[in-house]
């Protein structure tokens, strides 16, 4: 299990290439997150 600050910057490609959400670390729950404005 990872902890939040442990990943790398230079690990996020190979993460994401991985295509595997449990190489990630966790994944928080989106409370009281909304959509305020969008910019084109």
């Amino acid at each position: 299990m990872l902890e939040f600050g442990k990943i790398k910057p230079e690990e996020l490609p190979d993460i994401i290439e991985q295509k595997d959400r449990t190489k990630a670390g966790k994944t928080l729950p989106a409370h009281g997150l909304y959509l305020m404005e969008v910019y084109y």
